[in-house]
Formats: structure tokens, sequence, C-alpha cells
């Protein structure tokens, strides 16, 4: 189990007593917002000996407010009883650690990273963090955030709480605990949401919709539609980039995720946290050019995606399979069998090599009985769309190869001949087929 570490600065001002509140949440009357949000995070009834709640301190906040039993009313100039928080973190009987630690007062950029530097000591790898922003100074809430960014590339942390003891809007209720942990689930959205739309991959996205939304559901036995909405939408983002990632032909140009990832969109409302949404259309605007039903040039939509995301080689393998499979279902051969898409390999390398009329150099696979392969490839090399496609698809097979032998050839491309054929072949080809004056067949 992780350890769980609790962090918050404790100011230097006389704080009033109050109740915080938070949902059905009430505190024990408290000066410090620590011992509420303590209290709020079930530190005494579930946190142990291995967890720590480190307070920060400056020289004058530890003189003011933590080991003090006394102190001067700023406005009367009476002295007043005043338990320091030390001594109320005492009382509370906490089986975590308490560890007061020092910090410099923050008045430049050098004592900035100190405290930035001091306080990421406290993190050992897997921790589980607890942050209440109250009384953070200046940039201290700022730093926080970036801090945590920070350890979680480092460290591999996890944010449990992040929240804010809002004093002045108390009421006959008691001060609110405003909860701050959705600005961290957005920023982390962001990121992952970059990280996809950069290179397709969306394992982040998944982790988080796990992470964030999966308590959710089981806390409220699956009947949370906003989370259920959520995580189903991630789902079907990942079965898509999965059959991207791996060449899933048939799936690709079926695509039935996209479908149930539009469907997903239209129904998550705006109750979870409202900026995700545009981040979640932004997702789903990659995958404007997908048809929802089952469609050839999906394969081609799917080729180009890749190229747009880096993933080079399945770019070049969906997009040569996917001419295999249009000729294949142009005419009628099953887009499945082996051998029928041989026979279509056969024809490409027969009108590549100009053996149109050496019949005796062809190599042909075993198909139907008697001379039918042979026939099928007298049919497909006479195919205009064939003879249209045929320099593209040698150049695509040439780069195939290339990837697959590891560059182990005497005739090699460098990365960048890679790159720039990869695009060329798409376009080609895109521009082949629709030129052709494609008209749209489901499979």
């Amino acid at each position: 189990m992780a350890r769980k570490l609790f962090i918050s600065v404790l100011g230097t001002g006389l704080y009033e007593k109050s109740v915080y509140t938070q949902g059905d949440f009430k505190s024990s009357e408290t000066r410090f917002i620590q011992q509420a949000t303590l209290e709020l995070i079930g530190c005494k009834e579930t946190w142990t000996e291995e967890d720590r709640v480190c307070i920060l301190l400056t020289d004058k906040a530890k003189e003011l407010n933590w080991e003090v039993s006394s102190r001067k009313h700023p406005h009367t100039k009476e002295e007043i009883a005043y338990e320091g928080l030390s001594t109320l973190l005492q009382k509370m009987d906490l089986r975590s650690h308490i560890i007061p630690v020092s910090i410099c007062d923050g008045k430049n950029e050098d004592e900035m990273w100190k405290i930035f530097q001091t306080t990421f000591e406290l993190i050992q790898d897997g921790d589980e963090l607890y942050f209440d922003l109250t009384h953070s100074f200046r940039y201290l809430p700022m730093l926080i955030l970036v801090l945590s960014n920070y350890a979680k590339f480092l460290k591999n942390i996890r944010i449990a709480h992040i929240s804010y003891g809002n004093y002045e809007a108390r009421n006959e209720e008691g001060s609110p605990i405003v909860d701050l942990l959705p600005l961290t689930v957005l920023q982390d959205w962001t990121f992952a949401a970059a990280d996809f739309l950069h290179n397709g991959r969306s394992e982040q996205l998944t982790q988080l919709t796990q992470q964030v939304f999966k308590p959710i559901l089981r806390n409220t036995c699956g009947q949370n539609k906003e989370a259920s909405n959520l995580e189903y939408f991630s789902n079907s983002l990942q079965r898509i980039t999965n059959n991207l990632q791996m060449c899933r032909g048939l799936e690709i140009t079926h695509n039935d995720n996209i479908a149930k990832l539009q469907k997903n969109i239209e129904n998550l409302s705006k109750e979870i946290i409202i900026p995700l949404i545009p981040i979640v259309n932004k997702i789903t605007q990659s995958f404007t050019r997908f048809s929802t039903d089952s469609n050839i040039l999906n394969g081609l939509h799917a080729a180009q995606w890749c190229y747009d995301n880096q993933m080079y080689q399945q770019a070049i393998t969906i997009l040569q399979e996917t001419v295999v499979t249009y000729i294949c279902h142009n005419e009628n051969l099953s887009i499945t069998d082996k051998d029928a898409r041989n026979l279509v390999n056969t024809a490409f390398y027969v009108i590549g090599k100009r053996w149109q009329e050496r019949e005796n150099l062809w190599t042909l696979p075993k198909y139907g009985e008697g001379n039918e392969a042979l026939n099928k490839v007298r049919e497909l090399i006479k195919l205009p769309i064939m003879i249209a496609l045929s320099n593209s698809f040698e150049n695509a097979t040439e780069i195939r190869n290339d990837f697959n032998h590891a560059g182990f050839r005497k005739q090699v491309f460098s990365p960048k001949q890679l790159i720039e054929k990869i695009e060329k072949s798409i376009k080609d080809i895109h521009d082949i087929i629709i030129n052709e004056n494609y008209v749209h067949q489901p499979l």
C-alpha cells in the first residue's frame, strides 16, 4: 500500500476558531485548517505509522503558531489563550508521524527553489499526496501544482487530495473547505490529451479514467451516469487506438468504435468537470474523417491518422493492406482469405515487373481449382485501377520491406526519406482511389 503524505504550510496570522465543512463533513471547532483537513481525510482512522504529516514552517510561523500557549490579540492587545498547532496535532493522537519542516520565507528566486527542493525531498517513490493550500503564501500554490507534476514524473506519486479552507466565506454552518483536486485532474487530462493528439497514445487517458472515475462508480454502484459515460468514452478510445497501433484492419474498416465514441460524447453532461468537455471534443475531432459504418475509406483515413501521430510503420502497413482490401472487395474476392489477397499482391507484382506477357515467370498462390488463380490474375492485371495504383503499391512494398528488415538491406532509406515517402504514398493512393469515382459500398 502506498505511503500517505500530508503537506501543509502553517501561516503567521492569529486565526479565529471555526467549524470547517465539506458536504456532510463537519470538523471539530479549531483555529487551524490543518486539523480540520486531517479530520476530513480520515487521518486518525485510516493512517498508519508508515504515513507522514508534514507541516512547513517559516521561522515566524514556528514562533507564532507552532509551539505556543498564548498570543497577544492584534486589536485588543490582550494576551489570550492560544494553543499552537503542534499541541493540537498531538492531542489528535494520530498514528502517523508529525514532522515540522523548516522553510525559508521565499522572498526571491533562490529561496523559491529551496522551498521546492525541501518539499520534493519529503516525497518518496509511489507516495499518495494530500495537500492543504490554505496558508500557502504568494506563489506557493502554483509551486505545489508544478511540484506535483514533477513528482508524478520522477517519483510516480498520486495526488489524492488538494483543498483550501475558505474562512472568509464562513456562514452559520461553518467555513467551507474547497476541493481543488478537479484542477489537477483537468491538468492531468490536458497533458494526457496533448500526448494523445501528438502521439496517438491513449494509455494516460485510460489510466486517469480508472484512477478518478472508478472510485465514483464503485461508491455509487455504477449509477453515476457522467462517470459511466466518461469511462465508456475512454474504453472506446482505447479500443480505437489499440486497433490502429496493432494494425487491426477489419476493426478499422468496420469501426463501430467510432460510433460508440461519438455516442458517448453526446451523452456526456457538464456535471463532472465542465472544462473537460472541450478536451474530450478536441480528442474526438481527430477522428472526424472516419466513417461510423463499415467503409473501405476508413483504412485510408487510418493510414493518415497514423502518419499524423508518427506511427509510420503502422501507416504504411495499413495503407497497403487497405489497397488490397479495396481491390478484393471490388472484384468479389474475400477480404479475409489469405490466398485471395495474394492474388492481388501477385497481380501488382506482375504489373510492376511488366511481366503481363511472361506468364511463365508468375508465382501463383493456391487459389480455387484448376486455372482459377491464373485466370483471376489475368483479369486483375487488366483493371485500370490496378494499373493506376501499381507504382504507388510498389513504393509501399519497398517501404514496408525496409521497415520489416530493420534497414538491413543494400539500399536503405534514411528516416527522413521514409517519412517523406510514406506521406507521398498516402496522398497518391488516396487521390487515385477518390478520382476513380469511388462509391461507398459497405463491407
